[in-house]
């Protein structure tokens, strides 16, 4: 059968994997060609298998329809925004502003998250390239208040622009105390830091 559907949070569909299913499915209909009961039997589990990825395909389609959705209102959100602090000074505005500019940071999030899905399907292709264009629109509009994205791959931990959420055995001394990997991708006003990169850091045993 066809896999289950990938966990809540998890946006990745193996469609290479379901389509491998179906193949294998189709070749035991057709080496069981000898009887009509069972070939009606075959015929039934293809058409109930084809309706289960239909309907994953159509999730993730919604998904990516929502994160664009999500990211054109954050737009609009941005202008409306910068006329509403207008009129705030000094510390409050400064506070309003970094909590307003960081409540969009979880939209960027999704629409990072649609684009891994999407890259794995072929036919999303022009689906990719218009999701990266909305990313690249809604981050040069932040980088307008002075957001900028801080890559955090390979660098090591500092607990002022990084947060913690796992750690990785490592037999490389070299990733010893670095950043590994990145869950959550971290976010910066000039010096200081936004939102911290949620990473996975190497520990060496020993």
């Amino acid at each position: 059968m066809v896999p289950d559907p990938a966990p809540p949070g998890d946006s990745t569909f193996d469609a290479i994997g379901a389509a491998k299913e179906l193949d294998d499915l189709l070749g035991d209909a057709t080496d069981s060609a000898s009887s009509g009961a069972e070939d009606g039997e075959y015929v039934a589990r293809l058409e109930s298998d084809i309706e289960e990825l239909n309907a994953l395909i159509a999730k993730k389609d919604v998904e990516l329809a929502r994160a664009n959705e999500r990211a054109d209102q954050a737009h609009a959100e941005i202008e409306a925004a910068s006329t509403r602090i207008g009129n705030a000074s000094g510390k409050e505005l400064e506070q309003r502003t970094r909590k307003l500019l960081e409540s969009f940071l979880p939209v960027v999030d999704d629409i990072d998250r649609a684009i891994a899905a999407a890259k794995n399907h072929a036919e999303h292709a022009d689906v990719v390239t218009g999701m990266e264009l909305v990313r690249r629109s809604l981050l040069a509009k932040l980088g307008t208040f002075g957001v900028a994205h801080v890559p955090a791959l390979g660098e090591t931990f500092d607990p002022r622009r990084h947060e913690a959420i796992a750690l990785v055995p490592v037999t490389d001394p070299a990733q010893d105390g670095r950043v590994i990997d990145v869950m959550r991708e971290g976010y910066a006003i000039g010096e200081d830091t936004l939102r911290p990169a949620g990473v996975a850091v190497g520990k060496r045993a020993g």
